[in-house]
């Protein structure tokens, strides 16, 4: 058995990332990411089973890597307003400083075998968790986890991708944004 190297495993994540952003996901053959990455189509194999195992699991790990950005914003005793504030400016902002993770995740999300295998509410758990205990505190409104999910993030990853059409303006729509959500949120 072959030994196993970050470097080799992380080349091959980024060459797929890549590779799907230009050509799709179907467009990203296992020939095409070894050729990307400088490595044997073999090499992939001792790091993956198949593509579609490879697929799965650095569409998770990218998945994941938005909420624990915001988690590691977020301090304790913050109130309900400044909890809210952070989550939202704290995905605008990894959103626009990690573009390519981003852009690869939104993809992997609207093709539907993937976003079967990888649910967003268990890539964003501990962000949940934090929530949940913000509504039994009676601070924040009770509503179902997937529409806190879509009410806090799915407006904020829009202005995202879509800030080159807004130009100057996407501050001010973010604060704007962040009063909505707060109006609709908080008790």
């Amino acid at each position: 058995m072959r030994v196993k190297d970050e470097n080799k495993q992380q080349r091959i994540k980024e060459a797929m990332v890549s590779l799907i952003l230009r050509e799709g996901i179907d467009g990203a053959s296992i020939s095409k990411i070894a050729r990307e990455a400088g490595v044997s189509a073999a090499t992939i194999y001792v790091y993956y089973e198949n593509k579609e195992e490879m697929l799965t699991e650095i569409f998770r790990e990218y998945a994941h890597q938005p909420y624990q950005y915001i988690q590691q914003c977020i301090r304790p005793e913050m109130t309900g307003s400044e909890l809210i504030e952070t989550m939202v400016r704290s995905c605008y902002t990894f959103s626009t400083e990690h573009e390519e993770i981003f852009s690869f995740v939104e993809q992997c999300s609207r093709c539907p075998t993937l976003s079967e295998r990888v649910c967003d509410k268990d890539c964003s758990g501990d962000i949940l968790k934090l929530i949940h205990s913000y509504q039994e505190a009676g601070v924040l409104k009770r509503f179902s986890d997937w529409n806190m999910a879509a009410v806090l993030f799915s407006p904020v990853r829009w202005l995202a991708t879509n800030r080159s059409m807004i130009h100057s303006d996407s501050e001010k729509l973010l604060d704007e944004l962040v009063l909505m959500i707060q109006e609709m949120l908080l008790r």
